[in-house]
């Protein structure tokens, strides 16, 4: 009995992903995708024109594509921004479970210039956008926000604690356990920081 196109395709785009993980975009070809799925060099150009077009389709299955307006959410609980430390930890669970699709973002990065995640990325920051007029409503009043879009707040909040974790995760140099803190502990820390700033407000303030 013939394999179905869909599970030849699917061969393909998970020995393209284990190779682009293990050897990099450049230290990967086509014959090495056809050897690992076990197929034919004809049996690759059936279903993509090249190893380009293989990364294309790889990148928008990721988990992060399904996962990353589960984070956008959370902006939008009756709770934000007192809810940053959740939406810290969410971040952190993010990272630490899909790892290797973060490494699938940097190829893109690298090799693309970020041009297939981009689109990923934009339709989160249009969610979060869509949100900020909400925040600003909410802050009228607030002297520590008055003078910050909610933009500039929502995307640092997004940027500071994806970079802190993927630092944590992708260079195996984790905070939590040089300092023995849980990464709940850590999470309540840097939404204390972001809350509530460096310096304590003054009576001038």
């Amino acid at each position: 009995m013939s394999e179905s196109t869909s599970t030849v395709r699917d061969r393909i785009l998970q020995a393209a992903r284990s190779l682009f993980l293990a050897k990099g975009f450049n230290g990967s070809n086509l014959r090495d995708v056809a050897k690992e799925a076990k197929v034919s060099m004809g049996g690759i150009y059936h279903h993509f024109a090249s190893k380009e077009d293989i990364y294309e389709a790889l990148l928008p299955a990721t988990e992060l594509a399904r996962e990353m307006p589960k984070i956008a959410a959370l902006f939008r609980s009756p709770k934000f921004p007192e809810n940053l430390s959740e939406i810290g930890r969410a971040i952190f669970q993010l990272v630490r479970a899909y790892k290797d699709d973060f490494k699938l973002v940097y190829i893109d990065i690298l090799e693309f210039q970020g041009r297939n995640i981009k689109p990923l990325i934009d339709a989160l920051y249009r969610v979060l956008l869509q949100h900020s007029d909400t925040l600003l409503e909410r802050q009228q009043g607030q002297s520590s926000l008055r003078d910050i879009h909610p933009a500039v707040f929502t995307r640092s909040v997004i940027a500071l604690f994806l970079h802190f974790y993927l630092e944590s995760v992708m260079l195996q140099q984790s905070l939590s356990d040089e300092l023995q803190m849980s990464e709940d502990a850590i999470a309540d820390q840097i939404a204390a920081l972001l809350l509530h700033g460096i310096l304590a407000p003054t009576s001038a303030d």
